[in-house]
C-alpha cells in the first residue's frame, strides 16, 4: 500500500501544453485612476470576456491572478489552430475594451498532478516559469502580444509576424527569439 507521498509522486505526469498569460497593463494606475465602483466592474467585464473566449476555444483557465490570468491547452492534433483562434479573439478584445492588457503565448512541457490546489490543476516546471517571465519581457518591449519561438514553430500560417527579436529572459541562460503578430 503506497503512502500518500508515494501516491502523489506517482500522479505527477508530463504534458506538452500551449501556455497563455494575460496581464493588465499598469493595473495599479488603472485602479487608482478609475472611480472606486468602476475599476472592479471594468476588470470583471474584461475577465468575463476573456473567460468566454477561452471556453469557446476549449482553453482551460488555470488561475486568476488579480490583474490577469494563466490558461493552457494540452497539445493534441488540431489544437494549434484552436489556440491561434483564441489568441486572435483575445487580440481583437485588446482593441476594443478597457483595461489595456498584454498577451504572451508559449509552448512547452509542463508537469501536472501531485494533488490539485484549491480545485485548480497545478502546472509546474521551467516552461511555466518561462511564460510568466516572458510577460515581463513583453512589458519592457511595450508589446501587446508576444509569442515564443517554440509556439511560433508550431503555428502554420495563422498570423503575419513582425521581425523577430532576441531578448534575455530573467532567470534563464542565453537569448531567446520572440515574435509579435502584426
Amino acid at each position: 500500500e503506497p503512502t500518500d507521498v508515494e501516491q502523489t509522486l506517482q500522479d505527477v505526469r508530463s504534458l506538452e501544453c500551449w501556455l497563455l498569460v494575460a496581464d493588465m497593463e499598469d493595473s495599479t494606475q488603472f485602479i487608482q485612476k478609475a472611480r472606486p465602483e468602476e475599476a472592479p466592474r471594468l476588470t470583471g467585464r474584461w475577465l468575463s470576456a476573456c473567460k468566454e473566449i477561452l471556453e469557446v476555444h476549449h482553453g482551460t483557465l488555470n488561475k486568476f491572478l488579480g490583474d490577469g490570468f494563466f490558461a493552457y491547452w494540452p497539445h493534441q492534433a488540431g489544437v494549434a489552430a484552436t489556440v491561434i483562434a483564441a489568441l486572435n479573439a483575445l487580440r481583437r478584445l485588446q482593441q476594443r475594451v478597457a483595461p489595456r492588457f498584454r498577451l504572451v503565448l508559449h509552448f512547452g512541457t509542463v508537469y501536472t498532478g501531485g494533488g490539485a490546489s484549491l480545485g485548480e490543476e497545478s502546472l509546474l516546471g521551467n516552461e511555466v516559469n518561462f511564460v510568466f517571465r516572458m510577460e515581463k519581457v513583453a512589458a519592457t518591449l511595450g508589446s501587446a502580444c508576444l509569442v515564443s519561438q517554440a509556439a511560433r514553430d508550431l503555428i502554420a500560417g495563422g498570423a503575419a509576424w513582425a521581425e523577430p527579436c532576441r531578448r534575455t529572459v530573467p532567470g534563464f541562460d542565453g537569448e531567446f527569439v520572440f515574435y509579435q503578430p502584426e
